[in-house]
């Protein structure tokens, strides 16, 4: 995956730079000159929002936008050390969470002009991971490009990643934070920037994942979580949602009682009487979108739902199926259809 370029840049003061120096959003020359064309750059210092990047909308706690002086949490200025320069922070608030923050999708890269991305982050404790990855399609796996290391606590560190790939790609950082009781722990990340061999494609999303059929049939998306193709010969299912990474766009409804869907990690759930251990893999390190309340008796009818919904899907055959996992106790989970803005009930379990 890793291919560094070799041609140094030239600043106008005389020195020569790695070609990772150059519109990182630092004056590596000392006179600015390695900052001043870089409409070739895909670059985002989120001063005037997220660029082309993307957040995970489903989740109550999730990359926030904002500077030093605001959030009372470290850190406390930008990389550069700006105090009211602005940033993306995921912030613990006493939870352990984790979320996604997306960049929009490349063309394949060649060899003349590698893909690199230069980017600061920061983390308050030593235990927090920021992982970097590669997902070439939608719904499919993300292919490991990078961790954040043990490194220092409480400073903005500077990372580079030469990207390789055949397919149309997007990248993929991960915050992942193990709370403490004592304090709010922080991930920040700052200035990413995509080079020139970063080519990007008008896809507002990734293609689907191949079939196992043998015929090889469009997927009809409208940036849809699914879409589905019966056939006499059989179900051709183009779009399967895991949660390993992010809730796709499942986007949670939260109820007149602020009681809303979560993903969240299997062994992360708060302490209830009742609550599955692993994910319907029997993996302790799986998620899931979990709903609960410490005590269900205090909410009232209203109070007590919430809802989880899906973004618009296609049935281009005869029959659609929907599957899914759940595990439940002392509730009623309904499962409804909305067809031209008018619902219909379509499956209802209920345990007691």
């Amino acid at each position: 995956w890793v291919q560094q370029g070799t041609e140094a840049f030239q600043c106008g003061n005389g020195l020569s730079l790695p070609p990772d120096n150059v519109c990182d959003f630092t004056d590596q020359c000392g006179d600015k000159s390695d900052e001043q064309q870089c409409s070739n750059y895909e670059r985002c210092d989120f001063e005037n929002g997220l660029c082309s990047m993307a957040r995970d909308q489903s989740l109550q706690v999730g990359w926030t936008r904002r500077n030093g002086m605001t959030g009372g949490s470290p850190p406390f200025y930008d990389h550069s050390g700006d105090t009211s320069a602005h940033f993306l922070s995921l912030v613990s608030k006493g939870n352990s969470t984790s979320s996604d923050l997306r960049s929009r999708i490349f063309l394949p890269t060649n060899n003349q002009h590698p893909c690199q991305i230069t980017f600061y982050y920061f983390s308050s404790q030593v235990s927090n991971k920021l992982v970097a990855g590669l997902q070439t399609t939608r719904g499919g796996p993300i292919q490991h490009l990078w961790q954040s290391t043990a490194g220092l606590r409480n400073q903005w560190e500077r990372n580079v990643m030469d990207i390789q790939s055949n397919q149309k790609f997007q990248v993929v950082f991960q915050g992942q934070i193990i709370s403490t009781p004592e304090q709010d722990e922080v991930i920040a990340i700052d200035d990413i920037s995509f080079s020139s061999g970063c080519l990007p494609a008008n896809d507002e999303i990734l293609p689907c994942p191949e079939t196992l059929n043998t015929e090889q049939e469009q997927c009809h998306l409208d940036t849809s979580l699914c879409s589905f193709d019966s056939t006499d010969e059989g179900l051709r299912v183009y779009q399967i949602c895991g949660l390993e990474f992010a809730m796709r766009d499942w986007a949670s409804e939260t109820s007149v009682g602020q009681i809303s869907w979560i993903r969240t990690k299997a062994r992360e759930i708060p302490a209830l009487e009742s609550r599955p251990q692993q994910d319907q893999k029997s993996d302790f390190s799986g998620y899931y979108i979990w709903l609960g309340a410490k005590d269900a008796s205090t909410l009232n009818q209203l109070d007590s739902k919430a809802y989880l919904n899906s973004s618009l899907c296609h049935c281009l055959g005869k029959s659609c199926h929907l599957q899914f996992y759940y595990s439940m106790e002392n509730s009623v989970l309904r499962v409804g259809l909305y067809n031209n803005k008018v619902r219909r009930n379509l499956h209802l379990s209920q345990i007691h």
